[in-house]
Parts: structure tokens; C-alpha cells; sequence
């Protein structure tokens, strides 16, 4: 299996204050600081009920402060393929989404409001192709992102349980971790 357009949510914390006008003014930012015209505009989706929030639309990934479910997390969504083998694409999702993370957490405009759970994920492959949700899915996908998780919690204990088993819904698994350690910790383990 060859996965691609890898997407990977890494969810706040509790104590989180969410304010989407803030998110724009990251977003804005990121735009006009970019040495690529890769960064294209951003979307306002705040007004729907457990919707992407705000959205930073890429050529290559797309980027969001979501809130499916009603659970706000720090989206990556990559929509063009990736080199390497399974470990490798793995590997740069969680790399991507935890520099990001690093970034907003520093971010002056979201006056310090903001903080993630490393130790809580959504792993998902938006591709039903390529990875539809089945169990034959799950465990084709498991061996390599256990290895990666291994690393990058660094013998931190952690469960991989799949969000549904509905053939309807996207290939997904819900990551939780026994661990205390911070996304910088995080993103060095993965070589970050």
C-alpha cells in the first residue's frame, strides 16, 4: 500500500482558548512571510457548527484550526504525494503538523492562548482508494506508523484504535499516549 495524502490532527488542550480572528492574523502572517508562492489564501469557516474553523489552503497541503466533532485540533491535510517508502510519509506528516503546532504556540497573536496535546491524535488517509477503511487497512497501515509513534514518544506507552468501522467514512485511527512530553520534544524525537 502507498499512502498518500496523509492528514494528521493533533488536538488542543483543555485549557485552549480558541479565537478564529486570531488564526487569521497567524495565517495572514505565514502568507506574507513566505519565501513560495505556495501559500494561496485562507478560508473563514467559523460560522459552521463543528466545521475546519479556519482554513490556510496551500498548493501542496492544506492547513486548519478544525473543530469536527466539536474537538478543536491543528489539521494537516496533504493533497499532493509524497516520496519515500510508508515510514518516510508518515514521518513528514507528523514532522509538518508538529512544526506547525510549535509555530502557533509561539505565535504573539494568539496571546499564549493556545496549546496542544501531543499525546492526542487523529491519524487519518484521505484517499478511500488507496485506504479504505477497512481492517485490512488498518493493519497494512499499523507496523509503520508504530515505528514511527515508537520514536517519536520515545518508549511513552500509546494506543492506535480506529475511529469506525463504516466502509462510508475515511481510513482513521485515534492515537492517545501515556505521555507528558511537549510538541517540541515531540517534533526532536522525530529528527525535527
Amino acid at each position: 500500500m502507498d499512502l498518500q495524502q496523509i492528514n494528521v490532527k493533533v488536538f488542543t488542550t483543555e485549557d485552549s482558548k480558541i479565537n478564529y480572528t486570531n488564526f487569521i492574523k497567524v495565517f495572514n502572517r505565514w502568507m506574507a512571510e513566505a519565501d513560495s508562492d505556495d501559500y494561496l489564501n485562507y478560508a473563514d469557516y467559523s460560522h459552521v457548527d463543528a466545521g475546519p474553523g479556519v482554513l490556510l489552503i496551500l498548493k501542496q497541503a492544506n492547513y486548519s484550526i478544525d473543530n469536527a466533532y466539536h474537538e478543536h485540533g491543528f489539521l494537516y491535510n496533504r493533497k499532493h504525494a509524497v516520496e519515500g517508502d510508508n515510514g518516510d510519509k508518515i514521518r513528514q506528516a507528523l514532522t509538518e503538523v508538529l512544526s506547525k503546532c510549535e509555530q502557533l504556540e509561539a505565535s504573539a497573536e494568539l496571546e499564549n492562548a493556545v496549546h496542544f496535546n501531543g499525546a492526542d491524535l487523529l491519524f487519518m488517509i484521505n484517499n478511500r482508494h488507496i485506504a479504505p477503511n477497512t481492517s485490512e487497512t488498518a493493519e497494512a497501515v499499523r507496523a509503520d506508523l508504530t515505528l514511527v509513534l515508537q520514536q517519536m514518544y520515545g518508549g511513552d506507552d500509546f494506543m492506535v484504535e480506529r475511529t469506525s468501522e463504516d466502509a462510508r467514512e475515511r481510513f482513521a485511527v485515534r492515537i492517545s499516549a501515556n505521555s507528558d512530553k511537549s510538541i517540541s520534544e515531540l517534533l526532536a524525537n522525530l529528527g525535527g
